[in-house]
């Protein structure tokens, strides 16, 4: 059959193009693709319409390849049967490629490479069509009303789009440019070890990948040109036909499943509420329970001892249960991210933590010694950080070096003369300060302001699959790829995030579940469900928070061929009837569905609750079933005018409640006062008592630190650090785990403080624990217990035991410095 197809095809070409020898022609049913002897596309001739799809006055070579950073087109090229054989001489290199035509589309694969110089990198396009009013940006498609043009990776190692190393929410396999779109596509070389700057880091380094996917042989893409009415049809197909990731949600595609847009609630539940959080699910109709925040430790995925005291049997116990109402549970992860209390980090660091910078010790040092000095100049900007000032301080990630098992965290590195690491903290989370000497490997191990490590490309695949063996263990049927962007981390660029991804779903026993994440990626997008993000911490105002980004992001998910998700929102003592009407209505009009951040015991909260879960319950069942006009969906799409909801046997009808304008611009006041008694500890022009620093302890978002961070300027020299921590009588409840960090160096105070209470610090060893009424309670000397701050700006972190998404009591810090 495809012998007698090339003999048809050479037949069209003689008779009907004889005047052009210069071309070459690779088509199907719907279009037709023309390349002159140099394998430059010049023609794109959709055939029902006659048209050329191509921008005029743009020749791109169908492939290029990559060596040593340079790119080289196709220089000739010629036919054998299936097989394209693409030559470029400037590199000596010559790549074979299969190409098979199917009803709807063309595929390309790299069957052989022959070169003389190593190929790191093989392009498709980018190929510059016209169709472009809507743009399916991570899956790779233009489109207008009438025509499609796409193209996609049949396997991870096809990667569509560009290569970049920084975060996108959308890819860039399509993208619309002047007069049109360009579709990209490429396959990466990656057997070799690579130093590369990448996403957070400088210097970071890429390891090889360990399987088939570090050659670029078999690399494959799909192009297809079809009536847009046709699309999705024809995106299915490739799907199916090319044995590519296809998920269902309640028995269909998730593509096209009404479930993968379901609305779902966020509790934190155990073993000894998951009755009443399945309570509150049932009366809002809800049918999925997501724990916002279940691990104690990402890497390994160790569960709280308190919540789940079987571990991961206690999770499926939970599971159990909510089956037997028609309820699934989930989990949210913050994808290849490592918690430094995980045992990929401590005691003993693993090797494939990534790592940064290498070079050696330039001098020995003691397992006591707080400076490093580092051999090699060209690494110094994997260490030092010349920006450090302007660094939101809540978002300095850990600046710590790994030599052989030791941590060791650093304050800063000189800016010039020689490298050396100052203000070292040894033997940091729980690893052993030992002796080194000169010459020893250093590396500085990448972070994020999350205060997290990452994984390379191959201890990740541990992870993901320690992950997988969680969620079949638990029976777990929804997740989300927080942080996706980690897999930047591992210098390997987008691909890293898509293979964690894929890597998880290979190790599931049931694969069919809802998942999402931060980011849409090209390959990631088959298992994708849909898309939610979008915070309720940013605004007080329950509408306000992220408002731009949820509706700026409704269009780009319908044109990437993706169900809509709405975000997240909370509902707490303030939220009302109205504002989920509002929200609701908002959802139906863009039928996307909504995530809720509620408590089990949201009835005893909110006097309105009953109402609230009502109401979700109603607008929820209605998007569910269809029953809204498109007309209704309109009205509904406008986030300043909102309805009640009325339902009848002829349908539903929207009852006007009224429109409402944001607040904008305005601020939240602070307190700017000094309310420490001078009995406790007294100010003077020589060393003066600082302002209350405030701070309350919550989780807003899984992994978000909850510490404050705060600026403190000292005017002299050198100086310590004198404290007082106060819980205020007002508090209800006591607080312990509390701690300071200047620096490097961090100390956790052993007392807890009951409402009154406070802690003194005088500069030096000992720490005294105080009743209100100015009792001394305790006393202890901490060795090395005192902090120092220098002239000029200084970070301080404090931070205390929280409970989770519940607001602990606020605490008051006041400093003063003595010399």
């Amino acid at each position: 059959m495809t012998k007698l197809f090339w003999i048809f095809l050479s037949a069209i070409c003689i008779t009907a193009y004889g005047h052009s020898q210069d071309k070459r022609f690779l088509e199907n049913d719907f279009f037709r693709l023309s390349l002159d002897n140099q394998g430059k596309l010049t023609e794109l001739l959709e055939k029902a319409t006659g048209k050329n799809q191509l921008i005029q006055g743009y020749s791109t070579s169908l492939l290029t390849v990559q060596s040593d950073g340079v790119n080289y087109p196709i220089t000739s090229w010629e036919r054998t049967g299936e097989i394209l054989k693409f030559k470029f001489n400037e590199v000596g290199a010559e790549i074979s490629v299969n190409i098979n035509s199917k009803s709807d589309y063309l595929t390309f694969e790299i069957v052989k490479i022959k070169s003389e110089k190593f190929i790191e990198k093989v392009i498709w396009g980018p190929y510059h069509v016209l169709p472009s009013e809507k743009i399916g940006q991570s899956i790779g498609i233009a489109y207008d009303d009438n025509t499609a043009v796409g193209l996609m990776g049949l396997n991870l190692k096809s990667r569509g789009g560009f290569e970049i190393a920084i975060r996108e929410r959308f890819g860039n396999a399509a993208k619309k440019i002047d007069g049109g779109a360009s579709l990209t596509g490429f396959a990466r070389d990656r057997s070799r070890f690579r130093t590369v700057d990448n996403w957070e880091q400088k210097l970071g380094q890429a390891v090889p990948v360990n399987d088939s996917d570090a050659e670029i042989l078999g690399a494959r893409f799909a192009f297809y040109c079809v009536p847009s009415s046709k699309l999705l049809e024809v995106v299915e197909e490739i799907i199916l036909n090319e044995d590519l990731p296809y998920i269902k949600t309640k028995n269909g595609w998730n593509k096209v499943s009404k479930y993968s847009s379901s609305s779902k609630f966020i509790m934190s539940y155990n073993v000894n509420n998951i009755e009443a959080c399945i309570d509150v699910a049932e009366k809002a109709g809800i049918t999925s329970v997501y724990h916002g925040g279940i691990f104690k430790t990402w890497g390994t995925f160790m569960l709280d001892d308190k919540d789940f005291p079987n571990g991961y049997q206690s999770v499926r116990e939970c599971s159990d249960i909510a089956e037997k109402h028609g309820i699934n549970l989930g989990a949210h992860t913050l994808t290849n991210f490592i918690t430094t209390n995980d045992p990929l980090v401590t005691p003993i660091p693993d090797p494939g933590l990534v790592l940064a910078g290498i070079t050696k010790l330039e001098k020995s040092i003691s397992a006591k010694d707080n400076e490093l000095l580092l051999q090699d100049e060209a690494v110094r900007s994997a260490y030092y950080e010349p920006n450090l000032e302007k660094v939101n301080p809540r978002w300095r990630e850990h600046t710590a070096v790994r030599i052989g098992d030791e941590i060791i965290e650093y304050s800063f590195a000189t800016a010039e003369g020689k490298l050396v690491l100052k203000e070292c903290k040894r033997g940091a989370f729980g690893t052993k300060a030992v002796k080194h000497k000169k010459g020893e490997k250093v590396s500085r191990l990448m972070s994020h302001g999350y205060k997290v490590f990452f994984p390379d490309i191959n201890l990740q695949d541990q992870m993901a699959k320690n992950l997988a063996k969680f969620f079949n263990e638990a029976n777990l049927k929804r997740i989300s790829f927080d942080g996706i962007e980690g897999g930047l981390a591992s210098g390997h660029g987008r691909y890293g995030s898509d293979r964690f991804v894929k890597v998880f779903f290979d190790h599931l026993k049931d694969p069919n579940i809802v998942a999402n994440s931060s980011d849409v990626t090209h390959f990631g997008w088959h298992y994708f469900a849909n898309e939610s993000w979008g915070e309720p911490w940013t605004s007080d105002n329950f509408r306000e928070a992220h408002l731009d980004h949820r509706l700026d992001v409704q269009q780009a998910l319908k044109e990437d061929l993706l169900p809509r998700k709405m975000g997240q929102f909370s509902i707490n003592a303030k939220t009302t009837k109205k504002d989920i009407e509002w929200v609701m209505g908002l959802c139906a009009g863009y039928d996307a569905g909504v995530d809720f951040y509620i408590s089990p015991n949201i009835e005893e909260i909110n006097k309105e609750a009953n109402s609230i879960l009502s109401e979700i319950k109603k607008w929820e069942n209605a998007r569910m079933e269809g029953l809204f006009t498109e007309a209704q969906k309109e009205k509904l799409r406008d986030p300043y005018t909102f309805y009640g909801l009325e339902q009848n046997e002829e349908g539903v009808s929207l009852v006007f409640i009224e429109s409402w304008a944001p607040e904008g611009g305005r601020t939240q006041g602070e307190d700017d006062f000094n309310s420490l008694p001078s009995s406790i500890l007294k100010s003077s022009p020589e060393a003066p008592v600082s302002l209350d620093y405030k701070h309350t302890n919550m989780t807003t978002e899984p992994g978000q630190p909850t510490a404050a961070i705060w600026e403190y300027f000292c005017a002299g020299p050198k100086e310590k650090l004198q404290f007082v921590i106060r819980l205020p009588k007002e508090s209800k409840e006591s607080v312990k785990g509390i701690y300071l960090k200047v620096g490097a160096k961090k100390i956790v105070m052993p007392f807890t403080l009951a409402p009154g209470d406070f802690i003194i610090n005088k500069g030096n060893d000992t720490y005294k624990h105080f009743s209100e009424d100015l009792q001394i309670k305790n006393e202890v000397i901490i060795d090395e217990g005192y902090f120092t701050v220098t002239e000029g700006e200084n970070v301080i972190e404090f931070d205390y035991q929280g409970k989770g998404r519940d607001a602990g009591p606020e605490m008051i810090v006041n400093f003063r410095t003595v010399k």
